[in-house]
């Protein structure tokens, strides 16, 4: 093996290992193995891989290479022993390769015991989290912006009586709808579980038509600084409500039990709030994992204010646009009468004759005719150019638009183009390719999400100035879009996770690392895939594949 070969394998973040099939002897490792497993390169080269590898599954894979069958391996978990005595797990695959008509075993293993430590942890937490929620003595109802409900415990199902076909249904305006008519007073019950996206915290006591009375207490969902949802927490006071009531009634009497009473409520208030404690704990927690919910809706919004903007934008410049055309039918016509004037100026007196000559100098007749022209030919197009970009953002946005029709992805890609140009033109020169696509069944406005996010990266690839190249082009199934940009590019084993949520290879403040995961996620919903390639110090090129006919 060459130095440069050597180099590559120990720059791999993997344990490799080269086995000579017929005695099980390694013949080849990297650094990586030295490292994790604590020998030395000259003691590994003297071993057979079953010093390493002794498990019991280990000993009979590697009898049966020792007789000449030879099998790859995927993925398999195993233990490997180290020099001083202890156990590393492992994840490893197993190669069969030929060299110069020779077989020999690669095998790549990597250090899982992290990984397995923090799914335990993870697991745990979800667990503990979901017990908590189900532990706590008041029914929980969280409801997202969207009016969806998101979670629930039991102790609010079983408060409320919900059947069990309407949880496996899991319809919400179902669910929603039977607990309102519970309610003595619906319609006011009906309006606080709409009210969203108010940051007030909300009391109110529900007096239900089977005599029970439940206190309803909500406060808002943030994440950051903005509102997801809204949290009610439901508690039967029932016997509270009673108890007060018996109290109320025998005060003169029962002086002494009053205050027994008094006591006991007094207890129970300490420990409704310790129970909002622990409440608001958990709806700090329930914030934190809804992050990406938020992030995925934060584009849909972009669209729907692009759009309203475009609306409102229009209304302005159609009457500017017809004011500004009467307007240069006003002023032809003034020109006109002006140029009529100067024809009969010679019968006019001399006093009056020398009053007009000065007051054109004074005006400068001759330049303001000439320019005036000008100023309102520019002042229109600037208005249809206006026109043109207000175009692109409602094209762009599609606002209204559920279901899939067909669309002409090229248009949307220069409807896309027109929104973000101000953060390309001044770092790239835009070439277009396009293959003349037929039109696809899809839901544009997600589509031309994908297509920003694209130019947006490609963009912010580029350090000085650039090219990005957009291509369009089709066979029999499918038609492609394809983004290409000649930036930094994308490290090689980095290619495989910036498809994963909050990954990201930008600076600190530059992304959030969900846009490539939101993309993927659109195109996949279409039936699609993307393929990427990336050099680095070339630049990197995005391929957009969707079916011709969904």
């Amino acid at each position: 093996m060459t130095c440069l070969e050597h180099l590559m394998m120990d720059y791999s973040q993997n344990m490799m290992l080269l086995v000579e099939p017929t005695e099980l002897r390694i013949i080849v490792v990297n650094k990586v193995v030295e490292k994790m497993l604590g020998y030395s390169e000259e003691a590994l080269l003297t071993m057979a891989i079953t010093n390493i590898e002794s498990s019991l599954q280990d000993v009979f894979y590697w009898e049966d290479v020792r007789n000449g069958q030879y099998l790859d391996i995927e993925t398999q978990d195993g233990l490997y022993q180290c020099a001083d005595g202890s156990l590393l797990t492992v994840t490893k695959s197993v190669k069969v390769i030929h060299h110069e008509g020779n077989p020999l075993i690669l095998i790549q293993a990597r250090d899982v015991q992290n990984e397995h430590k923090a799914e335990d942890a993870l697991a745990q937490i979800l667990s503990q989290l979901r017990a908590t929620l189900e532990s706590t003595g008041n029914g929980i109802l969280v409801i997202d912006w969207h009016g969806k409900i998101a979670n629930m415990n039991r102790q609010f199902s079983s408060m409320w009586g919900i059947s069990d076909d309407l949880l496996l249904e899991r319809e919400e305006a179902d669910i929603l709808e039977s607990i309102v008519g519970l309610v003595v007073e619906p319609e006011a019950f009906r309006v606080r579980l709409q009210e969203l996206v108010g940051n007030r915290e909300t009391e109110d006591i529900l007096y239900l038509t089977d005599g029970r009375i439940f206190e309803c207490r909500s406060r808002p969902q943030y994440l950051g600084e903005h509102i997801i949802g809204r949290v009610f927490g439901f508690n039967d006071i029932t016997e509270q409500k009673r108890a007060e009531e018996a109290l109320r009634d025998s005060r003169d009497e029962l002086e002494e039990q009053v205050h027994k009473r008094t006591a006991s409520l007094q207890m129970a208030n300490t420990q409704l709030l310790a129970e909002k404690a622990r409440q608001e704990d958990l709806i700090r927690q329930l914030e934190e994992t809804q992050m990406q919910l938020l992030q995925s809706e934060k584009m849909a919004s972009i669209g729907q204010l692009a759009a309203g903007v475009a609306h409102e934008i229009n209304n302005p410049i159609g009457f500017v646009n017809s004011n500004l055309s009467t307007l240069q039918e006003y002023v032809d016509g003034m020109l006109r009468l002006l140029a009529a004037y100067e024809q009969i100026e010679g019968t006019l007196v001399n006093e009056a004759l020398q009053d007009i000559t000065q007051l054109k100098q004074e005006v400068n007749i001759g330049y303001l005719r000439g320019d005036i022209g000008d100023l309102l030919t520019e002042s229109l197009d600037g208005l249809q150019r206006v026109r043109r970009i207000v175009k692109d953002l409602k094209d762009f946005s599609h606002v209204g638009e559920l279901e899939q029709q067909s669309a002409n992805l090229e248009s949307g890609l220069d409807s896309t183009l027109n929104v973000v140009w101000n953060e390309i033109k001044y770092k790239a020169d835009v070439v277009k390719e396009y293959g003349g696509i037929p039109e696809v069944n899809c839901i544009a406005s997600q589509l031309n999400q994908v297509f920003m996010n694209l130019l947006i990266n490609a963009v912010q690839a580029i350090e000085d100035h650039g090219r990005i190249t957009i291509r369009t082009g089709h066979d029999e199934k499918n038609v492609w879009v394809e983004v290409e940009d000649t930036g930094k590019g994308i490290k090689p084993e980095q290619l495989g996770k910036i498809f994963d949520p909050f990954f990201t290879t930008k600076s600190v403040g530059m992304g959030t690392g969900l846009g490539l995961s939101l993309s993927y996620g659109i195109v996949k919903k279409h039936n699609g895939w993307i393929e990427v390639k990336s050099e680095l110090g070339k630049g990197t090129c995005f391929r957009v594949f969707l079916p011709r006919t969904s």
